[in-house]
């Protein structure tokens, strides 16, 4: 079971969905997130943010460390350890793929109810579009798929 949640950004305007593989980290591992609108003003530290586009994640190094050890994980994490390993990310390849992917759901319905094969075929051909937009733009995740 993996715990995931939803984070409003700094500046209140966007927010971002988070995965965090295993439930080992809490969600107090995430000190602040920035999105497109307040991350302009941030200096990324690299030791404790990792940024992915115009978004910010703000780690408390110390928590994670000490999630991660006490589960048996004897390593100094990095930020990018925390984000690439999925012990907390994005859910899914960019901070807002599961209102994205929710909202394409929605706007096939009328799909399924004429031919679940469309519906699908469908619903495929515009998730791999996504993904080499995602790419485009340079989302970490992505470049990774």
């Amino acid at each position: 079971m993996c715990l995931h949640n939803t984070v409003k950004c700094v500046c209140g305007q966007s927010e971002a969905y988070l995965f965090y593989r295993d439930n080992i980290l809490p969600e107090e591992t995430v000190i602040e997130i920035f999105c497109p609108f307040c991350s302009p003003t941030v200096k990324v530290d690299p030791n404790s943010m990792i940024k992915d586009v115009d978004w910010i994640i703000h780690y408390d190094m110390d928590i994670a460390r000490f999630f991660l050890k006490n589960k048996g994980i004897n390593l100094e994490p990095t930020p990018e350890f925390l984000f690439y390993e999925d012990y907390c990310s994005w859910y899914g390849l960019s901070p807002t793929d599961v209102k994205d992917t929710a909202e394409l759901v929605k706007e096939l319905e009328y799909l399924k109810k004429a031919s679940m094969e469309m519906y699908f075929y469908t619903f495929k051909k515009r998730r791999l579009e996504r993904i080499e937009r995602l790419k485009k733009y340079g989302y970490l995740k992505a470049l990774r798929a």
